[in-house]
């Protein structure tokens, strides 16, 4: 169908397959590890650094692989270069708050968005030639609300355990 993306990995199945992998081995590491967690904010940086790079590797290297990078996005280097430094922002954001705010606080909310967030950022950005850019999409519109909308479930996760701490006494 026109306007469809092409799926890198071979299938739609197998690419939902690699990102539902992808996103939850870095859901998971976090908490098979958090005993030996460093510091709540060296755990954010280094994730949301590996995040970035993972997802905009994901994006750039489906797109060199096929040879479909959007004209649009090549029109003016100084746009390109601002989308890229806004995705690598708004993609570590994504997982550096999630991962602080379980190793801060033990919060389970923050890795579950993780996965999801995860998951569909690496379905979104392994398919091509599409009607538009995941990546402008993500960055501009999906992942900031996502981001806010993890931040908002992590605060009423932790007003729960607070009134149930309260409760217990």
């Amino acid at each position: 169908m026109p306007g469809t993306p092409d799926p890198v990995v071979g299938s739609d199945a197998a690419t939902f397959a690699v990102a539902c992998g992808v996103g939850a081995l870095a859901a998971s590491l976090p908490y098979a590890f958090r005993g030996r967690l460093a510091a709540p904010r060296r755990v954010a940086l280094g994730g949301g650094v590996a995040s970035a790079a993972l997802g905009l590797g994901a994006w750039a290297g489906a797109r060199f692989a096929t040879n479909s990078f959007a004209p649009s996005l090549l029109g003016s280097p100084e746009h390109f270069l601002g989308l890229l430094a806004w995705s690598a922002l708004v993609l570590g954001a994504q997982a550096g708050l999630a991962l602080y705010l379980f190793a801060r606080w033990g919060l389970a909310v923050p890795l579950a968005e993780l996965l999801a967030g995860t998951t569909l950022v690496l379905y979104a950005f392994l398919r091509v030639r599409g009607e538009s850019d995941p990546l402008a999409l993500y960055a501009l519109f999906f992942g900031p609300l996502f981001v806010a909308g993890m931040l908002a479930a992590s605060l009423a996760e932790l007003g729960v355990r607070r009134a149930v701490a309260r409760a217990r006494g």
